[in-house]
């Protein structure tokens, strides 16, 4: 039931954002700014229909992510967690909802073109996600479609909930760095920013499946 509320709430949600995109397309231009730099500046342009697809990304989230559980070989153990897969979802389609205005907005020039705000909101929110998933990533229970999903944690169970743990440590740690980048990355630029933020990414997800790896081989204890 509480799944079913907010899977209607958020379908509302996007809805209403679709409907309001439909409503300042008319005025759009023919070409708008699809991708910003780390600097802020307007480097990717598009014709405006892409505005109207990336007001359907949100939707297509939505539902990908509340159908796949369904068909999880371990779909019982959501269950366990639901609290925390419904915020996930809540969050995901609420930040992709509010990013896909970066094109209106600075049209509009409400985000000034040069402007730090962009990577900000973007690696800002992300950041944000990360650090409030890995809090309660340890309370994820063994499935297939959420958390970290090594083949040795998948296999065992004991494995799954060191990974989980060390995981929500490393998700903390990535979104701090995410929020650290989004504020300084005009003051950094490209160059750092982008090798920074690959670090990040790449080194987080290496490390995870290290972590599970060595205590699978038991050097982990």
């Amino acid at each position: 039931m509480k799944n079913k509320k907010l899977l209607i709430a958020l379908g509302a949600v996007c809805l209403v954002n679709f409907i309001a995109h439909l409503y300042f397309y008319p005025a759009m231009p023919d070409t708008v700014p699809m991708h910003w730099g780390f600097d802020g500046q307007v480097d990717g342009w598009g014709p405006k229909y892409m505005i109207l697809v990336t007001a359907l990304i949100p939707a297509v989230i939505l539902l990908l992510i509340a159908v796949v559980p369904k068909i999880d070989p371990r779909s019982e153990n959501f269950q366990k967690f639901g609290g925390i897969y419904r915020g996930f979802l809540a969050g995901i389609v609420l930040f992709l909802c509010g990013i896909s205005w970066l094109s209106e907005l600075t049209v509009y020039n409400v985000l000034p073109d040069g402007s730090s705000l962009v990577g900000v909101l973007v690696s800002g929110g992300i950041g944000i996600l990360f650090i409030l998933l890995g809090n309660y990533m340890p309370r994820i229970k063994q499935n297939y479609t959420f958390g970290c999903r090594t083949p040795w944690a998948l296999a065992d169970e004991h494995n799954w909930n060191r990974t989980q743990r060390m995981g929500g440590i490393t998700f903390v740690v990535m979104g701090v760095a995410l929020l650290f980048l989004g504020l300084f990355a005009k003051a950094l630029g490209e160059g750092l920013t982008l090798g920074a933020l690959l670090a990040v990414i790449f080194g987080g997800g290496i490390w995870i499946y290290v972590y599970s790896f060595l205590v699978f081989k038991k050097i982990m204890r």
